[in-house]
């Protein structure tokens, strides 16, 4: 029996840039390989992306059984843009655009074959 399941995370704070390098490697891997690749690396992006996976996974457990469930695909699209003004000298202001942006994870189940 194949299942697929849906996950939707809103607004994420960090680049997107950075992001897909480490989904690129992760993508259509094992979850409990993912838990143990994202639990060696110690930088922001992982630690965003594993609390991601945690809850896609937890969310989804009682659909699903705890073995054979992969990480299918991933989209990003843009979300909201937050604007502020920092002072600058000589009495002028400069704009900050902060971009954020939401994540759809689709995770598949492959059950027994036969």
């Amino acid at each position: 029996m194949l299942k697929k399941l849906y996950y939707k995370s809103n607004n994420i704070n960090y680049s997107q840039i950075k992001l897909l390098k480490l989904i690129n490697i992760l993508k259509s891997k094992n979850i409990e390989y993912i838990r143990n690749f994202l639990g060696t690396i110690k930088n922001k992006g992982a630690i965003v992306f594993n609390k991601i996976i945690l809850n896609a996974y937890y969310q989804n457990f009682y659909k699903i059984e705890a073995q054979n469930v992969y990480l299918k695909n991933i989209i990003i699209n843009k979300s909201i843009r937050f604007q502020k003004l920092r002072t600058a000298p000589q009495g002028r202001a400069n704009k900050i655009k902060k971009q954020f942006f939401k994540m759809i994870l689709i995770l598949k189940q492959d059950g027994p074959k036969g």
